[in-house]
């Protein structure tokens, strides 16, 4: 990594030098502080718990104001018709037991991109899961993010440990 000159970093982050030749992390704690600072309409990100209110139509109680649908950008896989592929494994299978699958393959070439092996008493298989509803139920509690608390990033679910 090319190191930047002392002039280049004062050009960069205005009259800083002398502050860098007598203490350097107290300039970058200073540049770090401007970083942080609101630039215009928009201010630093900053984490919110939410209530989940209604699934469908989505609508989550945020600081005691409850927000409507079009406020958000919800983590896709949190929705209804969510696919990804699934490698599942599951051991000490002994008995008979009978398995039925369908699974087309989405380019409808009439191929399966899923396959299961039985060796041992242990089941391997590779398939694709779609999600059959969504993720969020009401009540439930959810990470959020939001720069101006007028448009909310719904990260994902969360739980309280006990």
């Amino acid at each position: 990594m090319e190191r930047m000159p002392s002039e280049s970093w004062a050009q960069w982050n205005g009259d800083c030098c002398d502050d860098m030749k007598e203490n350097p992390y107290s300039a970058m704690l200073g540049v770090m502080r401007q970083a942080a600072e609101p630039s215009g309409p928009a201010g630093p990100v900053h984490p919110l718990l939410g209530k989940v209110l209604s699934a469908d139509p989505l609508k989550v109680d945020v600081a005691g104001t409850p927000q409507e649908a079009d406020r958000f950008y919800v983590s896709a896989r949190l929705l209804k018709g969510w696919k990804e592929t699934l490698d599942l494994e599951c051991s000490d299978i002994s008995g008979r037991f009978a398995l039925t699958a369908s699974c087309p393959c989405p380019d409808g070439g009439g191929h399966s991109g899923s396959a299961a092996t039985m060796a041992d008493g242990t089941m391997t298989a590779r398939c694709a899961a779609t999600l059959a509803e969504t993720v969020l139920k009401q009540g439930d509690l959810v990470l959020l993010l939001s720069e101006d608390d007028q448009v909310f990033y719904l990260i994902d679910k969360v739980v309280r440990m006990t």
